[in-house]
């Protein structure tokens, strides 16, 4: 079990009432283009079932909860209304259990509190006082002291994980949001009247590895990278970066795609697998080995061949946002 800071200031209501917590992916720069990396974001792909996140806001510690789920894409709640007005619309959501306990004060425990304060990405300042961050990983000692103010709210919750089966993921439910932003993403499209009708049917019609885009693919990929499988009638064209996720030069461009047999582009598509830029072959740490072998997919590090480097600046990111790392 890891243990969590999360400051909700804004948007508590809506994530506790809806057992969930969510963020952007990327912070907005001085040009306004979200394209900043936030390691207070990027903790969210680190959670795990099991985990103990503690919300705080308004000064006060004011939750806990259980994560439920490890970390996956969704659309900005619409429940958020205006909060967060300058977020991004999609971002990471993780799902979780609360359990309601009686507010504290951090100010009030400083003496106990101090000798953590000076951890990296410690939540809160010398003080006491809260910074300015989202989600950050807190040590066991420092959770103890949080757990021990709280009462047996929070005893509840961390005994709840300890027995949590970290199976009991919502992997149903994360691919359910996922299609519903697809969709919502195609109306738009074919809503589009900027963009020629041709262009649009060919956009709609690559989200699912077909039309243009697929021709576009089989000119850089003649085979699947893993089987050898040269028949297209056995492969599946599937984008590199998702479709949801690109725009709509990225969409048709046959440099982020690959042809692949139809297990090795599910494993690929949910981000059990990827390429290192020198085509080795990657699992991610919370795949099941022994699935794959009886899968006959290659060992870890098999080099599935070169890539162009249009193709590697998707691959990167793949394993940047797709690709699961998260510790099982």
């Amino acid at each position: 079990m890891r243990y969590w800071w999360v400051n909700q200031g804004q948007t508590y209501r809506e994530e506790r009432e809806g057992g969930y917590l969510w963020s952007p992916k990327r912070k907005r720069g001085r040009d306004g283009q979200a394209t900043v990396r936030n390691p207070f974001y990027e903790y969210m792909r680190e959670v795990a079932p099991g985990d103990m996140v503690f919300s705080y806001r308004d000064s006060h510690v004011v939750s806990c909860g259980l994560i439920t789920s490890y970390g996956y894409d969704s659309p900005k709640p619409s429940e958020f209304g205006k909060n967060g007005k300058n977020w991004s619309p999609y971002g990471w959501r993780v799902n979780v259990t609360y359990f309601v306990a009686s507010p504290f004060r951090p100010k009030d425990q400083l003496a106990r509190i101090a000798p953590f304060l000076s951890e990296q990405h410690a939540p809160l300042k010398a003080d006491g006082g809260g910074k300015e961050l989202y989600l950050t990983k807190i040590s066991p000692e420092f959770a103890g002291v949080i757990i021990d103010a709280l009462g047996s709210p929070a005893r509840a919750c961390r005994e709840e994980g300890r027995h949590l089966n970290l199976h009991e993921t919502t992997e149903e439910f994360a691919d359910t949001l996922s299609e519903k932003a697809g969709e919502y993403l195609v109306d738009a499209v074919k809503g589009d009247t900027q963009i020629p009708e041709t262009t649009r049917l060919a956009i709609v019609k690559a989200r699912i590895g077909q039309g243009i885009f697929r021709d576009e693919v089989a000119k850089v990929e003649r085979h699947c990278r893993l089987t050898g499988v040269e028949d297209r009638d056995h492969l599946v064209a599937s984008h590199i970066k998702p479709w949801k996720d690109s725009d709509n030069r990225e969409r048709l461009s046959g440099f982020n795609g690959l042809m692949l047999t139809p297990t090795p582009d599910h494993l690929f598509d949910k981000g059990f697998i990827s390429f290192g830029d020198d085509g080795r072959l990657l699992y991610a740490s919370r795949v099941n080995r022994a699935a794959l072998t009886k899968m006959k997919i290659p060992e870890e590090g098999f080099n599935a061949g070169r890539f162009t480097p249009d193709q590697i600046a998707f691959l990167q990111y793949h394993r940047g946002y797709i690709f699961k790392k998260a510790a099982s």
